[in-house]
């Protein structure tokens, strides 16, 4: 396929029912480059998301658009920092999606092309992009292009992690609440008596 001859520009409010086709036209029930698979896929839901992510300063959300200006591609990204005590700034690529009869002719790529130029205007020496753990193809162009593995994130719904830590009910975090009172309070008791003992 020859390659594609495309504008890549910061979207715009008018964009937004092109971008929500992009988004109906790919497969995103797997997250392929991002970190949660898309669950509402309805035209009001990605209208109104895209309404608050172009409303967002700190979000980045890019299109290309071919000769004829039809867009053919997005990029959403935002600026980040990742780690708590050594802090790297990043910008984080989160959605990378090109219409499926347009992939293989350089738009993906273009659009990378323009979040480097934006990262290093912006003075941040690393990029970031989410691809999802089961997604192979997502991972194989990413490293192709010369991503390198960081971390390996894991998620849980905090339901899930309450029952598996056992943090079943009221009741139960009662119990502990109460537990760690008592402990603080013969702890405390202890100092006491061995500050009176020492007196």
């Amino acid at each position: 396929m020859t390659r594609a001859n495309v504008r890549v520009r910061p979207a715009t409010t008018d964009d937004i029912p092109a971008l929500v086709e992009v988004v109906q036209s790919v497969d995103v029930s797997t997250g392929t480059f991002s970190g949660k698979p898309l669950q509402d896929a309805s035209t009001e839901h990605l209208t109104a998301r895209f309404c608050d992510v172009l409303a967002h300063t700190d979000r980045i959300l890019l299109i290309a658009a071919d000769e004829a200006g039809a867009v053919v591609g997005l990029l959403g990204a935002r600026n980040d920092d990742i780690g708590v005590i050594d802090v790297m700034p990043v910008l984080h690529i989160t959605h990378l999606m090109v219409m499926p009869g347009q992939r293989r002719r350089g738009i993906g790529r273009t659009l990378l092309a323009a979040a480097v130029h934006l990262a290093e205007e912006a003075g941040t020496e690393h990029v970031l992009a989410t691809a999802a753990a089961g997604s192979r193809e997502g991972n194989r162009y990413l490293a192709r292009i010369g991503f390198a593995p960081l971390v390996l994130q894991r998620i849980a719904p905090t339901s899930v992690l309450r029952r598996s830590l056992g943090l079943g009910d009221v009741a139960g975090r009662m119990a502990v609440l109460r537990r760690a009172r008592l402990v603080r309070a013969q702890r405390s008791g202890l100092a006491s008596r061995a500050m009176g003992r020492g007196a």
